[in-house]
């Protein structure tokens, strides 16, 4: 009797046995089927990133290297509209960080001799005593892995308080397929490449169409466009936002791309009431992370967005509306002053008729914003009406240049931006700086502007140009909404025009 119970018993500790072995069998397996997964999902994740998936904006684009505090303040800033890729610092390495790619199309003219299927330029900031020394990848449409590229570097600014502006250029011999993004890299074979931040790439072309030499069409094509860039101290009011929109329209200006993640989310909002055919201006919108300390690496910034500011305007087939004819890089203090015409289109009619002039540069002057105002003043102008004398005060000031894009035959062309450089006189056209003057020897601890008594001490010169402007800008109707306040008070369009 006892021993069947005791053969029943081993069977059953053996099925027990059995039993533990298979589970645990396929829990090993499961869990290497899970891990293989999810290494594998986590690659596309980081692709997907880089390309996008259908639907997205660009706004929602988000690739490796992507700053966490840039995305936060994108989307923060949702309403700005961004329709672009927008430029955005990565870092490479310590010392060298990446600000925008654009791709050399080919394709579209045949008749363009063709140095390598392919060549991005990569527009890219870094310490000067640093010597560049990279690897780069393109990454292909449809296709998860890149090519290897030829890397080549390009100098396009001297040192600047130890920075240097550069051109990375990677390059494919051969048309593998259509390229969306660019990684750079160490000249380290140790370094796994896939983990370099990749930037993508935005299409441009390489040959502009000259103009017909018709008056009337020629004329008629001036499209003067503004790149705007924050003040050396990035803080911005309200009122010196809409004063610099306002009066660059009546000069002419219909396109203005701004570079500042300090803007207001709520002025952007309450500007997106006014109607499109009240404004009359087309406005995009980059947010600007910057890598460096910003007072120090201010004016290497400033070129490296002047750059991204030409690349995006370049245009192949100048006779399309709305194309820019000619680019300006100004900070939101800086207000071109016309002295005897009333627009840009009648300077460039009258300074450079046959449109050859590559870089016209003007002169910055120094209106500071501690000065008294002038007693001629009507009350209730802006500030900028009410500065009417110039100081030199040893500060420096750097030229202010109007780049001339239908000069420019190829895109090359925009690496030697002073193969025709000519000054425009003061009595022309000036730029007037308005912002406080500072002694720069305290302003690192906090030194306050120039008192009434140090500034009599400066020499000056009365420059009254902008007080003809003082009437227009006042009875805008743009102007008048907001001075109104009651475009700040609506939630809505509706009835906008009422309040004109």
């Amino acid at each position: 009797m006892k021993n069947p119970r005791k053969s029943s018993g081993n069977i059953m500790r053996k099925y027990y046995q059995l039993i533990l072995v298979i589970v645990c069998f396929v829990s090993i397996v499961t869990l290497l089927i899970y891990r293989h997964e999810y290494y594998r999902l986590r690659y596309v994740l980081e692709v997907l990133n880089f390309f996008g998936k259908p639907g997205l904006s660009e706004i929602e684009f988000c690739g490796p290297g992507f700053n966490a505090t840039m995305l936060s303040e994108i989307l923060r800033n949702s309403s700005m509209e961004v329709r672009e890729t927008p430029p955005l610092f990565q870092e490479i390495d310590e010392h060298v960080y990446s600000y925008s790619s654009f791709l050399r199309s080919y394709n579209k003219y045949d008749k363009l001799a063709q140095e390598h299927a392919h060549n991005i330029d990569t527009i890219v900031i870094g310490k000067a005593n640093v010597r560049p020394n990279f690897r780069c990848n393109i990454w292909l449409e449809n296709s998860s892995k890149p090519k290897s590229g030829k890397f080549n570097v390009k100098i396009i600014s001297d040192s600047v308080n130890g920075f240097r502006l550069y051109i990375f250029q990677c390059s494919l011999n051969k048309n593998l397929g259509k390229p969306k993004g660019v990684s750079f890299y160490i000249n380290d074979y140790n370094m796994n490449p896939i983990n370099a931040p990749i930037n993508r790439v935005i299409q441009v072309n390489t040959k502009r169409k000259p103009r017909e030499r018709s008056n009337i069409r020629f004329v008629n094509n001036i499209e003067p466009a503004v790149c705007v860039i924050p003040n050396q101290v990035p803080i911005i009011s309200r009122d010196a936002f809409i004063e610099f929109l306002v009066y660059h329209h009546m000069m002419g200006i219909n396109t203005f791309t701004i570079y500042d993640s300090m803007i207001s989310e709520d002025i952007i909002r309450r500007l997106n009431l006014l109607p499109a055919d009240i404004t009359e201006w087309s406005i995009q919108f980059f947010p600007l992370n910057y890598p460096f300390v910003f007072a120090k690496s201010y004016e290497i910034v400033r070129s490296a967005i002047e750059l991204d500011c030409l690349f995006r305007h370049f245009r192949y087939d100048k006779e399309d509306i709305n194309k820019a004819s000619h680019t300006v890089t100004l900070s939101w203090d800086e207000f071109l002053v016309p002295r005897v015409h009333n627009n840009l289109k009648a300077i460039f009619d009258d300074f450079d008729p046959l449109r050859k002039v590559r870089s016209m540069e003007v002169k910055p002057l120094l209106f500071c914003l501690n000065q008294n105002d002038d007693d001629n003043a009507e009350i209730g102008y802006p500030d900028i009406m009410k500065k009417t004398h110039y100081f030199m005060i040893p500060q420096p000031l750097n030229s202010v240049y109007m780049r001339n894009l239908d000069s420019m035959t190829s895109f090359s062309d925009i690496f030697n931006l002073n193969s025709t450089n000519k000054n425009i006189p003061l009595e022309i056209l000036g730029v007037h700086k308005y912002t406080e003057c500072r002694d720069p020897k305290l302003y690192q601890s906090g030194g306050a502007g120039y008192n009434e008594t140090q500034m009599q001490v400066f020499q000056h010169k009365f420059e009254g140009a902008m007080l003809k402007f003082g009437q227009s800008l006042v009875s805008n109707k743009i102007y008048r909404l907001y001075t109104s306040g009651q475009i700040w008070e609506k939630t809505s369009s509706e009835n906008i025009r009422d309040m004109l």
